[in-house]
């Protein structure tokens, strides 16, 4: 679920290990306290309404019309892939305030296709609760449109991150396979890794992350994203939050 993602879709090699800390938390029992990462939240100056929604609430089940369907597993790692500058450069500003695609609020917050968005400057903004599947005609991938439909696409939880391509001269006419180096910036993966952890409390127990492209390897026409994602530098920034809510977590034990 998390190849590399390369030009064009395809995936790199299987991964032999995933980085430090994904290697012990994929699979294993959730120790993050809610409290914890409210405070965590509160001290960052980050509203709950910002990254999925409320802590309190449960994320959504895989068919929202079972009360007794499995809560979401997956959590999936997406870019908007444009705009598309063609055979232009990418304008210098993409990771400023003064590009227009990083106005979460007027580009994006009204995009009911994905569950939250994430610009370039580590904002996030929802536009669909994770207590919620996307809505119809939304499915997030091929792969759940045409397989699992309304029974299973509540399994899904899809996060954006905003990210703009332009055309490779090799390639067909118009394509957007060139993304930017490094596609994301180290603010975007923070936030992402906060969502990740903020997602994963709600459902209970860690999610499976997974890249958007490896859901719908083998499909036509299949999605090709995130493109130039560097797994290392999240699961780094994934470390250093845990570190931090833990850390504060062990000091309010000993003010007591």
């Amino acid at each position: 679920m998390l190849r590399p993602v390369l030009i064009g879709g395809h995936l790199g090699a299987m991964l032999k290990r995933l980085p430090a800390p994904l290697d012990k938390l994929i699979g294993k029992n959730l120790k993050v306290e809610k409290d914890a990462l409210g405070r965590y939240l509160a001290e960052h100056d980050i509203s709950e309404a910002d990254i999925g929604g409320s802590l309190s609430d449960h994320v959504s089940r895989a068919n929202s019309l079972d009360p007794n369907a499995p809560f979401a597993r997956y959590f999936v790692i997406h870019d908007v892939s444009t705009p598309n500058y063609l055979d232009k450069p990418f304008p210098p500003d993409i990771n400023e305030a003064t590009w227009p695609l990083n106005d979460l609020k007027k580009r994006w917050a009204n995009k009911r296709v994905t569950h939250v968005y994430i610009n370039r400057l580590g904002e996030s903004v929802t536009a669909v609760d994770f207590k919620t599947e996307l809505p119809d005609p939304n499915h997030g991938t091929k792969f759940a449109r045409d397989h699992l439909r309304n029974r299973g696409k509540g399994l899904y939880l899809h996060v954006e991150l905003v990210e703009p391509r332009r055309s490779d001269p090799q390639g067909r006419p118009n394509n957007d396979a060139i993304a930017p180096v490094p596609g994301f910036t180290d603010a975007q993966l923070e936030r992402l890794a906060l969502l990740y952890i903020a997602a994963s409390v709600r459902r209970g127990e860690w999610l499976i992350p997974a890249f958007h492209a490896a859901i719908d390897i083998g499909i036509a026409d299949a999605h090709d994203d995130p493109q130039n994602f560097d797994l290392a530098r999240w699961a780094d920034h994934l470390g250093k939050i845990l570190k931090a809510i833990n850390t504060s977590v062990k000091d309010r034990k000993q003010e007591r």
